[in-house]
């Protein structure tokens, strides 16, 4: 009598399709993850694009000020100007003109190099500015420009490297090292906490990355 063929249990079947299904879905969650995973690339790639573009302009445009700065160095008799830091604060006892009025005429009509195009601004609850300005503004609409003008006093009418700080060598490399302009605050992100972009002394502009501490 001939041995009967064993008979594969009946949920054999639906095991394989059910196994060919999960295949299927694990295929299509990958695919679904590697053109999740171009689109953030792409996404990363243009902000960092679009930060790289923006901190170039900036620095261009600390060198167009720069060579404004050196005309107006020529035209009066190699002193710096009087400058004032803000507009919107006048602390000097005869106010001073703000850079983009003492440079006017050095700059080819040109008002847009003094405007950062990562330019920001939170305008806190207890300046008058909130009376002319949204919360949420930019340096250059507020102030006119977005670039903060250091060493007002040290400077001020002083002759070119008969300044105080051109005498003790700045913070250590001389004009190279003393910051004449910087961005109000780290504009440009990229990194834990943003860069400054600064024209220093010797009229030629530079990155630094911001200080944890006391960072503008």
């Amino acid at each position: 009598m001939a041995t009967a063929m064993p008979v594969k249990p009946s949920h054999s079947q639906p095991q394989s399709l059910r196994h060919k299904g999960i295949t299927k879905i694990e295929l299509l969650l990958t695919v679904l993850m590697i053109a999740l995973l171009i689109v953030f690339l792409q996404i990363s790639d243009g902000a960092f694009s679009r930060t790289a573009s923006r901190r170039a302009e900036c620095l261009a445009n600390l060198g167009s000020i720069g060579k404004a700065i050196q005309s107006y160095l020529t035209d009066n008799g190699h002193r710096w100007p009087h400058v004032a830091k803000l507009a919107s604060v006048k602390t000097d006892a005869a106010p001073w003109p703000t850079m983009p009025e003492v440079l006017a005429k050095h700059t080819g009509g040109n008002p847009n190099i003094f405007r950062c195009p990562a330019d920001r601004r939170t305008l806190t609850t207890d300046t008058p500015l909130r009376n002319q300005f949204s919360v949420n503004t930019t340096y250059y609409q507020t102030e006119g420009t977005s670039y903060e003008w250091w060493f007002g006093e040290a400077y001020a009418g002083k002759k070119v490297g008969e300044e105080s700080l051109g005498k003790s060598g700045g913070f250590g490399m001389g004009r190279a090292d003393q910051p004449l302009l910087s961005d109000f605050e780290p504009f440009h992100t990229g990194d834990d906490l943003g860069a400054i972009n600064t024209l220093n002394a010797d009229l030629k502009p530079r990155t630094s990355r911001a200080r944890s501490s006391g960072a503008r």
